[in-house]
């Protein structure tokens, strides 16, 4: 019998880090991670996707960048600061151009297939498409010319066209909330239909303390989605886990 409540439990940042690639898939291979997106304009990102065709139920996704390193495309000024990194904060959000973000976002995605991976969806790094008007028209465009889910909020008036989860809970997040206590919490108050949960697994490495101010939580995060505890509870509750590519 097929299961009324479905959970996609996405790890972002993939490719961010050596230490963060791995503590997906590490989280994907002996926990409970279903779903990853990618950050592709890392120095990184080659070597993790190359990791992650050995685990072909990974559903992967593109973690759409506007406010961390430099853009792939040519030249989208409305987004670039003077060193050629992407502006970020109110300034960004203050200067970018509609046009601008659809074409990044496009270069973005044209990378992860040039790679040869099935896309699943897309969301953005700290949910700036959610934060800038114009990039969520952007990014709405962009993936109902893909046919691609995005990450929204369920009552938003986007669902009305373009596929999203039933509910989302990305709540699971900070020091506070990496217990098992609270995460069998949010699970017991999942809903029929699918459901979203949003983390950030890691092992630590050198890199990450560059590159983030989350940092060694994420290895809490990761101890927490491999333990069995976790995953016999949601079998026992009959929770299917899936990937955006089941939606």
């Amino acid at each position: 019998m097929e299961t009324k409540r479905k959970l996609i439990v996405n790890a972002d940042d993939f490719g961010l880090t050596p230490g963060v690639s791995a503590g997906i898939l590490y989280a994907h291979e002996h926990g409970i991670v279903s779903s990853t997106t990618v950050m592709v304009n890392t120095e990184f990102a080659n070597e993790a996707l190359q990791a992650a065709k050995r685990f072909p139920a990974l559903g992967i996704g593109l973690h759409f960048v506007l406010d961390a390193g430099r853009p792939l495309s040519s030249s989208p000024g409305s987004l670039m600061a003077e060193n050629g990194e992407f502006l970020k904060g109110e300034e960004l959000i203050a200067s970018a151009e509609k046009q601008d973000v659809k074409e990044e976002l496009q270069a973005q995605l044209q990378f992860l297939l040039d790679q040869g991976i099935e896309v699943t969806h897309i969301d953005s790094h700290h949910h700036m498409h959610l934060h800038i008007p114009c990039a969520l028209e952007a990014v709405t465009e962009v993936a109902k010319e893909y046919k691609l889910p995005i990450r929204t909020f369920s009552e938003m008036e986007i669902k009305e066209f373009i596929r999203t989860t039933d509910s989302l809970r990305y709540d699971f997040y900070g020091e506070d909330h990496i217990t098992a206590a609270y995460l069998l919490q949010l699970f017991s108050e999942l809903e029929p239909g699918v459901t979203e949960v949003m983390c950030h697994p890691a092992f630590i490495d050198t890199w990450l303390g560059n590159k983030s101010s989350y940092r060694f939580t994420r290895a809490k995060e990761l101890a927490l989605l491999t333990d069995s505890r976790i995953s016999d509870w949601l079998n026992q509750h009959e929770v299917g886990l899936i990937h955006y590519g089941g939606l």
